[in-house]
């Protein structure tokens, strides 16, 4: 795929932004509607058969349509599937904002109020996918961003599993992907995989807010997933001693080796989380314009304007005087 690319007579090739979980995903212009998107098309690795091409093109096509069932605030909407010359392509909303990443590493760690507001819109997220027997099975802080108005996203479904009704187990039994340093221990060993998979990475990624380091790190990144499936994670209060307690036990129950060991589903998560969020705050609060995402304020201010009017009104009443 190339720089100015028209895909589908409508969606112009701006710029890379990153990978997904199986092929490249671009800025693009959807030049009907007038406003930027981001395309994902499908790029087969190297080596692969033609039959492994097709199955791995119904997988994303699968995966697709699963996703687009979902309705949730902290999900990125799906605009249309197709295929350009060949290339499998999905179109999504583009979210603007700070991965999260970035923002733990802007931060070095983070309050246990901006934690928990993170947690519980993640948790609010993989209930909606876990209902519809998604799973993401790829949670890492990049694939979590954080908007101005304080918004949580979770992006790319991209190496997403679908429950099998029948059976309980994922249609892709066996594939070990995902981002090693957030791996629950039965994707490290190819094992069946459900929604506690998904809870053990959203485990390491409150360790990570709260700490400021991941849960395991080696100077060789190979030994890494051997921590995952051996290695007693150190508890949280060991590196962040002012962490609650209730919350550094909640972590170790995520990261606990067995699934059965963890909390059952994400509501239980949010439950446990939730009673560390900010109180709201008073309602003009909200109207004073801020420079920087902040997780806390859809809790602090609910349903308050977000950074842009807010600004732009400043800006007004300024210019007035």
């Amino acid at each position: 795929m190339d720089i100015g690319t028209l895909i589908a007579k409508r969606y112009r090739i701006k710029s890379a932004i990153g990978h997904g979980g199986m092929g490249q995903v671009w800025m693009a212009d959807d030049e009907h509607l007038g406003r930027g998107v981001a395309v994902k098309t499908m790029t087969p690795a190297s080596g692969l058969t033609s039959a492994q091409i097709a199955h791995d093109a119904a997988r994303f096509e699968r995966e697709a349509k699963a996703v687009a069932k979902l309705d949730h605030t902290g999900l990125a909407a799906v605009y249309d599937l197709g295929v350009e010359t060949g290339t499998h392509y999905l179109v999504m909303q583009y979210v603007q904002g700070l991965d999260l990443g970035d923002y733990i590493a802007e931060h070095e760690t983070l309050a246990v109020e901006e934690a928990a507001a993170v947690g519980v819109q993640i948790c609010s997220v993989l209930a909606a996918a876990h209902a519809r027997s998604v799973v993401h099975r790829d949670l890492k802080p990049g694939n979590v961003r954080v908007r101005t108005d304080g918004v949580v996203k979770v992006l790319d479904f991209g190496v997403a599993a679908i429950l099998d009704a029948d059976t309980k187990k994922l249609t892709t039994t066996g594939e070990r992907l995902g981002s090693f340093q957030y791996m629950a221990p039965e994707q490290v060993m190819g094992e069946p995989v459900d929604r506690r998979t998904d809870l053990y990475a959203l485990g390491c990624l409150i360790h990570e807010m709260l700490a400021g380091r991941r849960v395991f790190e080696h100077e060789s990144p190979l030994m890494v997933p051997s921590l995952h499936t051996e290695a007693a994670p150190e508890p949280l209060r060991a590196l962040r001693p002012d962490a609650p307690e209730d919350v550094e036990t909640l972590v170790l129950e995520l990261l606990a080796k067995k699934p059965t060991d963890r909390p059952a589903h994400a509501g239980e998560v949010y439950r446990r989380l939730a009673v560390h969020l900010p109180v709201p705050g008073t309602p003009e609060g909200a109207l004073v314009p801020w420079a920087e995402a902040d997780p806390r304020r859809p809790f602090l201010y609910p349903m308050a304007p977000d950074a842009r009017p807010v600004r732009q009104w400043a800006r007004e009443a300024d210019g007035a005087r």
